[in-house]
């Protein structure tokens, strides 16, 4: 045979298998086209149907080519694996953190509500701050829909779309953020400056003592009580009084006692804690050592040694963030107060991506890629750490002074904050089963981010305080006397907060008008304001800043998401 019947034999050959493509495409555009608009309808139902019998059904390669024809928009729901289990005995047990149990709060490492959870990302808030691990739970909306392998795709390739749902989002640990080693620096006292220790060298200011917590906690119901004055009333060496002195006119002795119960603020058997719980403001991720460690952040020698800084030295935290998808097409305008001043405006794209359920995704190496943008509202959390009392005492009709508060917590109102564009890679597998909570799961899913592309964003917190951690009780001066309870002192019910309970965290925005306990917090007849934009001078300049909240840069790296892939609205 001639090279050139050779030739030409082959291009016949090629012709022939190049038409055969296009019959069998025709064949099937063919299918999908004759299909009117109702009977495409008939069928996406009877998939769904087919799908909620027997989730198994999704692995057949028949199915997903039947699916691919009619475009089939399956709704799903993806949850975070062991980011929402319960703590040991549903959190109400004595040795977990579910419910806060003073006495109790600080259970043996195997019993750490979350612990397993292995949802983890870290967030690098520069040099000087350093990175910090945010454990992650909760649930998103999500819909697959199955793409034809003629217009492009390949076969088991879906679209997945995330979307905006209003009872829908992720949760976090808190994230700390600051830290003073005067919290639990040993022998530090929180009633030192009012007994007019500080300077003197006779004891450090500091919270180291702040700690002994109700035996209760109802309203009422008197608990153990912390002593004042200790070593130095009522003479030196003493054993203290039995709470704060309370005096019946400015500048007269003491009529009664006020109870100091440190409760959810103890520095050492509080709740504020290590773990990978998420949705509790009072765990701080899994580190029990987030900080910077070692010189200068934990300075040493001279007459004070400090250790270096622990969970428990936490001054400025967020809450445990509620994530949300950010609607797409939302412009976020930074310079108006809406997330960090002066920083990029940002317009919020689509989130969703691309997923085969076979394997990669053509000419990928992984099976996923996703991109998020997620919105939150963030609230600081802050100690109050060193608290000038001017040295004024309390009397009866006194509006309490911010004195009162020192080495206890305070909550900041809230700063809209955008994460826009983390890119997710994973791999999914088909994965039928039912949940322990009865859901239908159809496949599993491991996404983190991709290689060396940690999203970057400029997160906001808000520093200006709006009202007390603990739980407000509505006393907004110093009862009268006497006190009827034994030895002297006020029920806990006559103080301003109740030690043993949380105060919801606050809806108002950052620099919002503040809790009336706040407002009148600063000495007589001085109040407690907003915040203004400095001006300096007619001849200089003005800033549109307030300086009530603080902005940084940083990076999101999302380690490590387990996904359950669930049939439906769950």
């Amino acid at each position: 045979m001639s090279l050139r019947r050779k030739v030409s034999h082959f291009l016949a050959l090629v012709v022939i298998a190049a038409l055969s493509v296009s019959l069998f495409a025709g064949v099937a555009d063919a299918k999908s086209s004759k299909m009117s608009a109702k009977q495409k309808r008939a069928v996406r139902a009877k998939l769904l149907k087919q799908v909620k019998k027997n989730p198994k059904v999704i692995s057949h390669k028949s199915f997903v080519k039947k699916a691919a024809l009619v475009n089939f928009k399956l709704p799903v729901t993806l949850r975070l694996r062991g980011g929402n289990t319960p703590p040991p005995g549903g959190g109400t047990g004595p040795n977990d953190c579910g419910g806060f149990t003073p006495a109790n709060c600080q259970p043996t490492p195997g019993l750490v509500p979350g612990q397993t959870n292995p949802n983890l990302a870290t967030v690098d808030l520069g040099a000087s701050l350093g990175k910090r691990e945010v454990n992650l739970g909760g649930k998103l909306a999500a819909e697959l829909t199955f793409r034809d392998s003629f217009d492009g795709g390949a076969l088991g390739n879906v679209d997945l779309d995330i979307l905006p749902h209003a009872g829908k989002a992720l949760s976090s640990t808190s994230i700390p953020l600051l830290w003073n080693d005067q919290v639990t620096q040993p022998g530090s006292r929180f009633d030192a400056n009012d007994l007019y220790l500080d300077g003197l060298g006779a004891a450090p200011t500091g919270c180291a003592n702040l700690t002994g917590s109700p035996t209760g906690g109802s309203l009422g119901v008197l608990g153990s009580n912390i002593r004042f004055g200790v070593g130095v009333l009522p003479t030196t060496g003493g054993p203290g009084l039995s709470g704060y002195p309370v005096s019946p006119t400015p500048g007269a002795g003491p009529g009664g006692f006020l109870p100091i119960n440190a409760g959810i603020n103890d520095v050492v058997t509080g709740p504020l804690r290590a773990g990978t719980l998420p949705g509790d403001n009072d765990v701080v991720g899994g580190n029990m050592n987030p900080f910077p460690a070692g010189a200068p952040y934990a300075p040493t020698g001279g007459p004070l040694t400090y250790p270096n800084p622990t969970v428990k030295d936490t001054v400025l935290r967020t809450n445990a963030l509620s994530l949300t998808v950010a609607n797409p097409g939302t412009t976020v305008n930074q310079s108006t107060g809406n997330g960090p001043n002066g920083s990029q405006n940002v317009v919020i794209g689509k989130s969703g991506g691309q997923a085969n359920l076979f394997g990669n995704i053509p000419g990928k190496s992984y099976g996923i890629d996703v991109t998020v943008s997620l919105a939150t509202q963030i609230n600081s959390i802050i100690r109050v750490v060193d608290q000038d009392s001017f040295h004024t005492g309390l009397y009866v009709g006194q509006k309490w002074p911010a004195g009162v508060f020192n080495c206890q917590q305070v909550w900041t109102g809230a700063v809209p904050n955008y994460i826009p564009d983390v890119r997710l890679t994973g791999n999914l597998r088909i994965a039928p089963g039912l949940t322990s909570d009865g859901h239908l799961r159809i496949a599993k899913a491991s996404v983190a981010s991709q290689a060396g592309y940690p999203a970057r964003f400029a997160v906001a917190a808000c520093l200006f305080p709006h009202t007390t951690y603990a739980k407000r009780q509505g006393n907004n001066t110093v009862p009268s006397l006497p006190y009827l309870a034994g030895g002297g002192l006020a029920f806990p019910n006559q103080l301003p907060t109740d030690s043993s309970a949380e105060e919801p965290r606050p809806t108002a925005g950052c620099n919002s008008t503040p809790d009336t306990l706040v407002t009148n917090s600063a000495l007589p007849t001085a109040t407690v304001g907003t915040l203004l934009p400095a001006t300096v001078g007619p001849n200089a300049y003005s800033v549109a800043n307030d300086g009530s909240k603080v902005s940084v840069a940083a990076d999101l790296d999302v380690q490590k998401v387990d996904i359950d892939v669930l049939i439906g609205d769950v």
